[in-house]
């Protein structure tokens, strides 16, 4: 085998653009979807998710992508110069399909014919076309999709955010999924919720440890790529709602989770990104209506930011004025700092505010005797290794 430096890429990044139609939720029939359940596990494509970006070049950081890769961690939403390296290691412990795989369903990039048909049949290269996964011109196959191997599920959403109706997996998914199972781990639930759902990667997650799971967006195209998601993963107890949070949805829940709007943004912000002006506008919305809305037992674990203003961290705060007289156990979990923003619109609004940055966290909060507010920590080196960058990235840009 060639050297992994050296070899020659799977795919072709001098790619063509992404073919301009939408993958089509509602087209993913059964048939389509056990196809690519099948393809995925025959491939152990959730190995992939070791493989950093392309890019990058903090060579710093480098030791830490190795040793994630080493310990079978993520390292695909970071970026890394020597992307290679790492695919070739792969390839040398799991074969030539993961990679691929990876290559064309998560980093959205073209393949040749001629090289997928190692790992998709001809049969199944129809398949997937008709119902609007893939797109095939001459030599060269695209995904219209992006798919993302949760445990041992697996996720469709939109490869971009170019239309406001966007059905996007990040990283935050990932961690909220980890950090939901932990802290519900040994639980049932007669009804769980998923608020802001978006693919329906928590929903259809806590799904297994509940008899009925809702899912509820008020973006319809999350409510079909749910149904889709639902169908690739074999899930048969999952509901879709329509509702702006809990408008449409009648009765109380063991288990709500949300992953919610959370962005700092100007006025005006379209969903599912700007929280409000110091991006917690929206959560504090949604735990304004959670206590009637949570069984005697229940739990909620909710995705939101921890803004700093004039120097403060201010969600519990928040938090503490609207839910303090209520008997409430609160834990926060702040996951990672993020820097000054890059954009003058951004910067402008951040200053006029007093915001200095904020923090990704996530809030569990569980009925009790009495109100009580901890601190968990999920990660604590990279948390603090980002507060670092982003003190440096501020003293950078306020000299």
């Amino acid at each position: 085998m060639t050297d992994p430096i050296e070899r020659a890429p799977l795919s072709r990044h001098d790619e063509k653009e992404a073919p301009s139609a939408r993958f089509e939720p509602a087209g993913f029939t059964h048939e389509a979807a056990s196809t690519l359940s099948s393809i995925l596990r025959n491939a152990e494509y959730e190995c992939a998710k070791r493989i950093p970006q392309s890019g990058g070049n903090r060579w710093y950081s480098e030791p830490i992508r190795l040793a994630t890769y080493a310990a079978g961690g993520v390292n695909c939403w970071k970026e890394s110069p020597c992307q290679n390296l790492y695919s070739g290691m792969l390839e040398r412990s799991k074969g030539l399909a993961p990679v691929m795989l990876f290559d064309l369903f998560f980093f959205h990039r073209s393949v040749a014919r001629d090289r997928i048909t190692q790992v998709i049949a001809e049969d199944e290269l129809k398949i997937l076309e008709e119902a609007g996964v893939l797109h095939i011109t001459g030599d060269d196959v695209a995904s219209k999709v992006r798919c993302y191997p949760v445990g041992e599920l697996y996720f469709l959403c939109d490869p971009s955010r170019d239309k406001s109706d966007f059905v996007y997996i990040g990283w935050d998914s990932d961690l909220m999924v980890d950090i939901a199972a932990k802290y519900s781990k040994g639980r049932r639930f007669s009804r769980s919720l998923d608020l802001c759902t978006g693919s329906g990667v928590q929903g259809i997650c806590l799904s297994r440890q509940a008899e009925e799971a809702i899912c509820a967006d008020i973006n319809p195209r999350a409510l079909a790529m749910v149904q889709a998601n639902a169908r690739l993963n074999k899930i048969r107890n999952v509901n879709t709602i329509h509702s702006d949070l809990f408008s449409s949805i009648p009765g109380r829940f063991d288990c709500i989770t949300a992953n919610t709007p959370y962005v700092p943004h100007p006025e005006g912000a379209q969903l599912p990104i700007g929280g409000g002006d110091i991006g917690i506008e929206f959560t504090i919305r949604l735990l304004l209506e959670l206590p009637e809305r949570l069984t005697d037992n229940g739990m909620a674990v909710i995705y939101t930011s921890d803004p700093i203003v004039h120097g403060k961290r201010r969600l519990i705060s928040r938090v503490t004025s609207e839910l303090g007289h209520l008997p409430f156990r609160i834990i926060l979990i702040p996951l990672f700092t993020n820097n000054y923003p890059m954009t003058r619109p951004m910067q402008e609004h951040y200053d006029r505010l007093g915001l200095s940055g904020y923090d990704d966290c996530i809030l569990v909060i569980e009925r009790s005797n009495k109100y009580t507010v901890e601190q968990h920590q999920n990660d604590w080196l990279h948390y603090y290794r980002t507060r670092m960058d982003a003190w440096l990235d501020w003293r950078r840009r306020a000299n």
